[in-house]
């Protein structure tokens, strides 16, 4: 009799071990895959920071390769005006050399000469030199931009 009276306590209670289990088992669980949810986000963040740092460094990289394209350039430009100056010069003393000649040759055209022969002697003499002088201006200039042209070509980054 007491065990039939105490029939419904104990389907209760068995009840409630059960359900105590059962919210044990499911907490567990979610214990564990709580736990593998936080190593598979730590594996992901150790994933994404080696990534990172590997695109950093190809990038940096990159960029010091850039750097030392430019810097050969700039140098390599710097050269080429350097040689600019001195051809510059060098056509500067010729013509120079050159102005001289007609002057020695004005001061040789005999005095018993016709008037005309000693103006057409300076002017060709004025024209030559104006011309080799501006030619040597011309000249420099167009090695000038032609040096600067190299220098940003060499100096773009190569893909």
């Amino acid at each position: 009799m007491i065990g039939a009276a105490l029939a419904p306590y104990k389907l209760c209670a068995e009840i409630l071990v059960f359900g105590a289990l059962a919210a044990g088992s499911a907490y567990g669980a979610h214990l564990v895959l709580e736990h593998a949810r936080e190593a598979g986000r730590a594996e992901m963040r150790g994933e994404w920071d080696r990534a990172n740092a590997a695109a950093e460094k190809a990038a940096q990289v990159q960029t010091d390769s850039w750097r030392v394209q430019r810097d050969a350039a700039a140098t390599e430009g710097v050269k080429r005006e350097e040689t600019i100056r001195s051809l510059a010069a060098a056509s500067a003393a010729v013509a120079g050399e050159l102005r001289d000649a007609v002057t020695k040759i004005d001061r040789g055209v005999p005095d018993y000469s016709a008037d005309a022969l000693r103006a057409v002697a300076r002017t060709y003499g004025e024209l030559l030199t104006e011309c080799a002088g501006r030619r040597g201006e011309v000249a420099a200039e167009a090695e000038r931009l032609n040096s600067e042209k190299r220098t940003l070509i060499e100096s773009w980054p190569a893909t």
